[in-house]
């Protein structure tokens, strides 16, 4: 009778034999290379805030040693929690917020904790959405940049779980609110340009219609205040607003809760280019262009680099956030630097702070600071 074949293991349960011989560490493992206890371990994957650094480091270094890796699931049953945050802003498209988004998860890494990341894509609707997913414990807290949300919206914020709100869409929320100082940073911008001769200072994005607060109307109120001071006199022809994009019947609906509704336009390097083609094509003479961002901005350089407008000879132009691209265009562009390492830092230690204190924290408002960085569109100065 010949040889039975060999009958091989299932795929799965092979393994070589240096793996085979190698223990997966468990935390108990992880407690004795560092020193203290399994209960200090478990806080420390817990993101226990009451340990000393000096125990946190060891136990982060006797992980990294081992190479342990803690089940998710089981400490998410444990514990739950997700291990996630959620974060909704407007768009993943546009630079500024990619760049948030990029700074939150990093500063949410460093605290052991994930991030999912969602697109409102500029719709009221969708930002009520992102709130109404809490409810359902999707993750342990939602940092929202809302930008069509209105006043009535603000009782839906209501509830127990940790929420930090962005930006200047809402005020007086019922959470942490991180903002920036919209006002005095463009009454620096505007004085900047003041100090180097310019009166007739165009603002390309600027708010005809104040009524409603928002970061257009907040950039507004600053060149507006920082004109009167100079006793400069305000020509409404050089606010140039953002080109209104006309939505959908669902969007119109979604975003104004009634028909008729022309949304609020975006700010893109292509309205950009356009606001200021229009402006020359008027007649409408300028020596400075303070634009509402640095799309606008890029935009507004190509339209006048074309025009043969020499930059910044014949005009300056300011602009604001500070994108990484603003040290590359020709000219490189004089941005502000609105704090989005601060934003994301503060952001994520906000929404930790609740999460470790099991629920909703103080409704309170944390500003960041700013800072202009000169470059070849409008040099400081002297």
């Amino acid at each position: 009778m010949g040889a039975h074949p060999r009958k091989e293991p299932p795929v799965s349960e092979r393994t070589t034999s240096a793996v085979a011989d190698k223990p997966t560490p468990t935390m108990r493992d992880v407690a004795q290379l560092a020193g203290v206890s399994v209960t200090s371990v478990s806080n420390y994957l817990s993101d226990y805030p009451y340990m000393k650094q000096t125990t946190r480091e060891r136990i982060r270094q006797a992980i990294e040693m081992l190479g342990y890796v803690t089940d998710e699931r089981a400490r998410s049953l444990r514990s739950g929690r997700t291990g996630l945050i959620s974060l909704a802003i407007p768009s993943l498209t546009q630079i500024y917020f990619a760049e948030l988004a990029e700074r939150v998860i990093a500063a949410a890494r460093r605290r052991g904790y994930g991030v999912t990341v969602e697109s409102t894509a500029f719709s009221r609707r969708h930002e009520l959405e992102s709130v109404a997913a809490m409810a359902r414990k999707m993750s342990d807290g939602l940092i929202l940049s809302p930008l069509l949300m209105e006043r009535r919206d603000i009782a839906r914020l209501a509830g127990d779980y940790p929420l930090v709100v962005l930006g200047e869409c809402l005020f007086d929320v019922p959470a942490p609110h991180i903002l920036v100082h919209n006002i005095d940073a463009v009454k620096a911008l505007t004085q900047h340009l003041l100090d180097a001769g310019c009166r007739r200072i165009a603002l390309i994005g600027g708010a005809l219609d104040r009524r409603r607060t928002s970061t257009e109307t907040l950039r507004t109120q600053g060149y507006l205040e920082a004109l009167a001071q100079a006793d400069v006199p305000v020509d409404a022809k050089l606010i140039r607003p953002i080109p209104a994009w006309e939505t959908d019947e669902e969007a119109k609906d979604d975003a104004s809760g009634g028909a008729g509704y022309v949304g609020r336009g975006i700010a893109t390097r292509r309205n950009g280019s356009e606001i200021v083609r229009r402006m020359f094509e008027e007649g409408i003479k300028a020596d400075a262009l303070l634009c509402y961002n640095d799309l606008l901005a890029f935009g507004a350089l190509r339209q006048l680099r074309e025009m043969g407008v020499r930059i910044p000879d014949d005009l300056r132009v300011v602009s604001m956030d500070n994108l990484e691209e603003a040290q590359y265009t020709i000219p490189s562009l004089t941005s502000v630097e609105l704090g989005k390492e601060q934003i994301a830092q503060c952001a994520v230690d906000a929404i930790l702070e609740q999460v470790a204190g099991g629920g909703r924290g103080a409704a309170e408002q944390r500003y960041v600071d700013f800072s202009i960085h000169y470059r070849e569109s409008s040099p400081a100065v002297a």
